[in-house]
């Protein structure tokens, strides 16, 4: 399958800036408040950044799906940004489940739906679901990427815009090996660094590896809503799914976030200890994920049961968590928007 299937042709739309802790946050709630903040003059006293700053913020809120872009009635040549379903239940002052990502679990999500299908980040899709080395360099992902996106009926980026997107992704995860000097953009941190998805190697300057299998801040949470959100999406009406479709199969979980198929299985396991709509089976010989309800509603049941643990009081989201409903502009703010 190509990558044209599971990504749509942007490249370099975050202005080289990898996400900084507070920024899809600050994004999803400028857009909750003013739908065209990212139009206005104003928007880089407004979000209290730099005009290239401003377009980075959106570009990340976005491709992260807590906020969607939908035409202005007013204009409709031009976009406004508002809430997703998803973005409300995770970040919501009042009733999110993570407002302020406390919780690995939200980098979690977050990243999955960065880079899932269907993805406005094709260099990340690239590196993620279809490089094939663990251990490499800068120059050897990029060329990867730049003959893949070659591949595609895409109109032909600039080269140098898939070298911004190989850069910003190595940024994003990863700190550089220690330089002598270093620029102040590559010294401010990243909250996708916790994740330790990509790690420097030790063999060499410049030299990177994916982590496969467990990860210190990977719950069982986590990789339990990425298999739901992936079956939500690809299959909504299913109740049953292979392991080795969750491990294996172009952008499931297992690629994207670089699991084993033992790892899959244990935090299945362990998430159907807590929710009854769970359960794991083999019928014959063949280890299946089996659903009592749709995978979407699973997995908003999933992530508020982990959440309840922090915080007991805490409601069960109103909107969607997964799905492609969950990544649309909430139909209640289009509603508003258009009265």
């Amino acid at each position: 399958m190509s990558l044209e299937q599971f990504a749509v042709p942007a490249f370099a739309t975050h202005q080289t800036f990898h996400p900084r802790f507070g920024w899809i946050k600050k994004g999803y709630d400028a857009a909750a408040k003013m739908p065209d903040v990212f139009n206005q003059r104003e928007a880089p006293v407004i979000l209290g950044v730099g005009k290239n700053m401003v377009e980075a913020i959106k570009a990340w809120a976005t491709a992260t799906h807590v906020i969607a872009r939908v035409p202005n009635p007013a204009r409709p040549r031009m976009s406004v940004a508002l809430p997703t379903p998803l973005g409300q239940a995770l970040l919501d002052e009042k009733t999110g489940l993570d407002p302020y990502l406390e919780d690995p679990v939200t980098l979690w999500v977050l990243h999955w739906q960065a880079v899932s299908a269907v993805t406005s980040l094709p260099v990340w899709w690239a590196a993620f679901n279809e490089f094939p080395a663990l251990e490499f360099t800068e120059t050897d992902l990029l060329r990867f990427c730049v003959d893949e996106v070659a591949s595609t009926s895409w109109p032909q980026p600039n080269e140098s815009s898939i070298h911004k997107d190989v850069d910003c992704l190595l940024r994003m995860y990863t700190k550089r090996n220690k330089r002598a000097r270093q620029t102040l953009d590559e010294l401010l941190d990243s909250p996708f660094r916790e994740l330790e998805l990509i790690q420097p190697a030790p063999t060499g300057r410049n030299t990177y590896r994916f982590v496969r299998g467990y990860k210190p801040s990977l719950s069982a949470a986590a990789i339990t809503y990425a298999c739901l959100d992936y079956l939500a999406i690809t299959d909504p009406d299913s109740r049953t799914a292979t392991l080795t479709r969750l491990t294996s199969d172009p952008g499931s979980p297992g690629r994207l976030m670089k699991l084993t198929e033992d790892v899959v299985r244990s935090s299945l396991e362990d998430t159907a200890r807590k929710v009854g709509d769970i359960r794991i089976a083999a019928p014959a010989g063949i280890t299946q994920l089996v659903l009592g309800a749709p995978s979407a509603r699973v997995a908003k049941t999933v992530l508020w049961v982990h959440h309840r643990e922090r915080r007991p009081d805490l409601p069960v989201p109103a909107s969607d968590v997964a799905g492609r409903s969950a990544r649309a502009a909430d139909p209640r703010s289009q509603l508003a928007l258009t009265a």
